[in-house]
C-alpha cells in the first residue's frame, strides 16, 4: 500500500514539480555497500572497503554512511529505494540513475563552486524523492493531502466509472447537448483583493472571449477553437501560453464531451482538498497537456485540475478549483472558480448566467492580426 501512495505522490510531483537537472528518479546514493555493520576504518577509501563503489571511489570510507544519511534525509526516503539486500547489487534501476546524478553534482560544485558542496541534493530534493523544481502557487492555494490506502481498503473505480458519475452529476446528455451557448457576466477578484466586471461568452464546438473592464481599460481575450488571443489599447497578440490553458479550458461549454475527448484516462489514487475526499484521475488533454483531474467522491464533480506549462528554464504550475455547483437549465455549473498560477490567482464568480443567446462567430475573433 505504501507503494501505491509513493508512485500516487511522485506521478504528481512528475506532473507538476520539474527538476533542474532533468531527471525523473531520485539524486541518491551512487554505490553499493557491503555487508559490514561496523564503523569503517578512515585509512581506507569507500573503493577499497565497499563492494562494487563505482562513483565514490575515493572519498574516506568513513565518509560514506553518514553521507547515506544526509541524502535519505534530503530525499525523504530509505536505503531500500535504490538497494536491495545485499547492497552491493545493482538490482534497481534507481540506483544506476543515482550513479549520474552524483557525477552530474559533483561536476556542477567543481565546474561552479571550486569544488565546494553549494548545490546538494537538498537544493532540488527538499524532502522529495522527486526534485521539487516548481514554483510555488499563490499564497491562498490548498494543496492536496494524498491518502494511503488503508489495509483492505476497496479498489479504486475506473476511468470510465468516475467520468459517467461525473456526466450524471454535471447533467442529462439531453440537457448538455441543448446548451449551443452561454451568456456569463462575472466578478473577478485577484490576488489583491481588487475586482472588475467580466462579461464572458461561450460557443460550442470550444469557443470563447470574454471582456474584462480595468480602470485604464477593457482587455479581451478569446479562444476562436484554434487560437488564444488579447486584445486592449496596445494592440492584439497571441495569449501568452499560461493565459491560453486557460481560455481553451474556459470554452468547454460541453465539460462532459471535452472530457472524452481527453486520452489515457487513469485513476492514480485519492486526496483530500479540504474536507473534500476525491478520486485523481490522470488524463492528457486535445492540446497536450497532461492533467491531473480531482473528482468529488461523494457528488462525482470535478473540484480541481492541476497542469503544468514548460519553459525553457523549468514549468510552471497551473490549477483551477471549481466550487458552489448550481444548476443553470438542468446542467450544474460551477458559480466560482479559482485559477491559480505561480504567485498569483483570480476567483470568478458568477453573478449572472443565460443559455442559448445568439453570439456571432466573428466574435471570436481576434480584432486584428497578432503583432
Amino acid at each position: 500500500m505504501h507503494g501505491i501512495l509513493q508512485k500516487l505522490s511522485a506521478a504528481v510531483r512528475e506532473l507538476i514539480n520539474p527538476t533542474l537537472i532533468a531527471s525523473a528518479v531520485v539524486l541518491a546514493l551512487a554505490v553499493g555497500l557491503g555487508a559490514q555493520s561496523e564503523q569503517a576504518p578512515k585509512d581506507k577509501t569507500a573503493g577499497q572497503y565497499y563492494k562494487n563503489i563505482k562513483v565514490l571511489n575515493d572519498i574516506p570510507a568513513s565518509d560514506l554512511v553518514p553521507g547515506m544519511r544526509y541524502i535519505t534525509t534530503a530525499l525523504g526516503v530509505k536505503c531500500d529505494y535504490c538497494h536491495v539486500n545485499p547492497f552491493e547489487k545493482d538490482a534497481k534501476p534507481e540506483k544506476e540513475t543515482a550513479r549520474k546524478m552524483m557525477t552530474m553534482l559533483f561536476a556542477i560544485n567543481k565546474n561552479n563552486f571550486d569544488g565546494r558542496a553549494e548545490v546538494s541534493c537538498y537544493t532540488c530534493h527538499q524532502g522529495h524523492a522527486q526534485p521539487v523544481g516548481l514554483p510555488a502557487l499563490a499564497a491562498g492555494a490548498v494543496a492536496p493531502e494524498f491518502i494511503r490506502p488503508a489495509e483492505g481498503a476497496q479498489t479504486l473505480p475506473t476511468a470510465d466509472a468516475i467520468v459517467d458519475k461525473y456526466a450524471q452529476a454535471i447533467g442529462t446528455e439531453d440537457a448538455l447537448n441543448k446548451v449551443s451557448s452561454r451568456a456569463i457576466h462575472l466578478e473577478e477578484t485577484d490576488s489583491d483583493g481588487k475586482s472588475y466586471p467580466v462579461e464572458a461568452y461561450e460557443k460550442t464546438p470550444g469557443k470563447m472571449y470574454q471582456v474584462t473592464t480595468l480602470p485604464q481599460g477593457t482587455v479581451t481575450a478569446g479562444f476562436d477553437g484554434t487560437r488564444a488571443w488579447v486584445a486592449s489599447s496596445r494592440g492584439t497578440h497571441d495569449a501568452e501560453q499560461l493565459h491560453a490553458i486557460v481560455l481553451r479550458r474556459e470554452a468547454e461549454v460541453n465539460p462532459v464531451a471535452a472530457l472524452k475527448n481527453y486520452t489515457g484516462k487513469r485513476v492514480r489514487g485519492q486526496a483530500k482538498i479540504g474536507d473534500e475526499t476525491t478520486y485523481i484521475m490522470q488524463a492528457k488533454a486535445p492540446d497536450g497537456i497532461i492533467e491531473l483531474l480531482f473528482f468529488d467522491e461523494q457528488s462525482g464533480l470535478l473540484v480541481r485540475r492541476m497542469m503544468r506549462d514548460r519553459t525553457i528554464f523549468g514549468a510552471l504550475g497551473i490549477e483551477a478549483d471549481y466550487a458552489d455547483y448550481k444548476p443553470v437549465d438542468g446542467v450544474n455549473v460551477p458559480y466560482k472558480t479559482t485559477w491559480s498560477r505561480t504567485g498569483q490567482s483570480s476567483s470568478f464568480v458568477i453573478k449572472d448566467v443565460k443559455d442559448n443567446v445568439p453570439v456571432d462567430d466573428s466574435k471570436f475573433e481576434p480584432p486584428q492580426k497578432p503583432e
